[in-house]
């Protein structure tokens, strides 16, 4: 299996600076630390007149004493995240932050590369299972965590900030992951991030002598929410056009029935759509519907709690990669990429890359489209169904990510 989402952290930086200074012009009211405090982080966000999926932490930074709690709450819809501090965490960060424009737009220097390289993947960049230290629950002192092997299992230690690497590992849909932070932590700026979005989805703990004011938990969370809430805003054309079957600019998809399998705004590059539109298609007996993947995104039919979430969790604890809900079956699967996607121009290409026929009998997976990310080319992936039948299907990737196929 390709990369299932890649490195979008090239795309997402200057948006994700833009949230930060959302946050800091916070007025410092709620007065001086008079006892612990406990903080809110949303990872990823909720709308609840959509699906969507949201590349970030609402809020990004949050002002805190040395003592205080940060209770990260995976908030998304199974798009996967983690929170990663530590000083490995941290270096890199701050180098991406200092890289210019074009730099971080794809062309960094081998020294940030390296930076990067020493902070595990969540997912593998090819075939394989989830890459265990960025999977699994990790705390590691000093030094380096494992390349690929799970971390020594330990209780979870407070915050002191001098830890190489302090790993949530992959969040599952409402978790909590609580940060305790050590009275005796040093003030300053600690950096996290996502180890699959990487750069692209950072925030950072800022803790202040306990003699300094910081906003409230609740202002800060709430600034976070407004933040959020102008982000859903912004997809809100996107989104309209995906429930009519349009993508999110002027022009037409080939062939008949036509199906987006996710959408976006190319002025939002934090957040996705993770609808099917039009989400039910009728059909006659021998019709076919084409979807156009644009996302990392799966059409799954006949699923079960064995194949419909490309997460899962082994009998002893650990957490794996799902290869039933990742891997296509009864169906031909995503093709191999064959280098330049659509060509030198930066006009979206429509093209279906794989075909099959299907009677409605059995599980049908085409598998994880990942390459879909590569513009200009946007994949399809067609059915021609020959059996009359009401078939809903969804996506493994995306909780609640769900359609229907009436054909008869």
């Amino acid at each position: 299996m390709r990369a299932i989402i890649g490195m979008r952290w090239v795309q997402v930086s200057a948006l994700a600076m833009l949230v930060v200074a959302g946050v800091l012009v916070l007025p410092a009211y709620g007065g001086k630390s008079g006892g612990a405090q406990s903080f809110t982080i949303d990872v990823d966000g909720h709308n609840p007149k959509a699906n969507e999926a949201f590349l970030a932490y609402y809020p990004n930074t949050v002002r805190v004493h040395p003592g205080d709690t940060v209770t990260f709450h995976e908030v998304g819809n199974g798009e996967p995240h983690t929170v990663t501090l530590g000083s490995l965490t941290n270096n890199v960060v701050a180098a991406f932050d200092k890289l210019t424009p074009k730099q971080q737009q794809g062309t960094p220097p081998k020294s940030f590369l390296k930076l990067d390289a020493a902070v595990p993947q969540l997912l593998p960049q090819g075939p394989g299972d989830a890459i265990q230290s960025g999977a699994n629950p990790c705390f590691v002192d000093s030094g380096s965590p494992p390349a690929k092997a799970a971390c020594p299992k330990r209780s979870q230690p407070d915050f002191t900030g001098k830890e190489s690497y302090y790993n949530s590992g992959w969040l599952d849909s409402n978790a909590k992951f609580t940060v305790h932070l050590s009275s005796s932590i040093a003030p300053g700026t600690y950096r996290f991030m996502c180890l699959l979005h990487r750069e692209g989805m950072t925030g950072k703990i800022v803790v202040v002598p306990s003699s300094t004011s910081v906003p409230s938990p609740s202002a800060q969370f709430a600034a976070g929410q407004k933040v959020l809430q102008q982000t859903e805003a912004k997809l809100q054309p996107a989104l309209t056009a995906l429930r009519r079957g349009k993508p999110p600019i002027p022009v037409t998809l080939p062939g008949q029935n036509p199906v987006l399998a996710g959408s976006g705004s190319n002025s939002v590059q934090e957040a996705e759509i993770t609808e099917f539109g039009p989400s039910k298609v009728s059909i006659p007996v021998g019709g076919s519907v084409t979807w156009y993947l644009i996302g990392p995104h799966s059409i799954t039919f006949n699923s079960d709690k064995s194949n419909d979430d490309i997460r899962t969790v082994a009998k002893d604890g650990s957490v794996h990669l799902n290869p039933k809900a990742l891997a296509p079956a009864n169906s031909p699967g995503e093709p191999a990429p064959k280098g330049g996607g659509g060509g030198s121009s930066n006009a979206p290409k429509f093209k279906v890359v794989a075909s099959t026929r299907w009677n409605g009998a059995g599980f049908h997976n085409s598998g994880v489209f990942a390459n879909s990310f590569g513009p200009p080319l946007i994949e399809g992936y067609k059915i021609t169904f020959t059996r009359a039948g009401k078939y809903k299907y969804i996506c493994t990737v995306h909780d609640d990510m769900k359609g229907e196929v009436d054909v008869g």
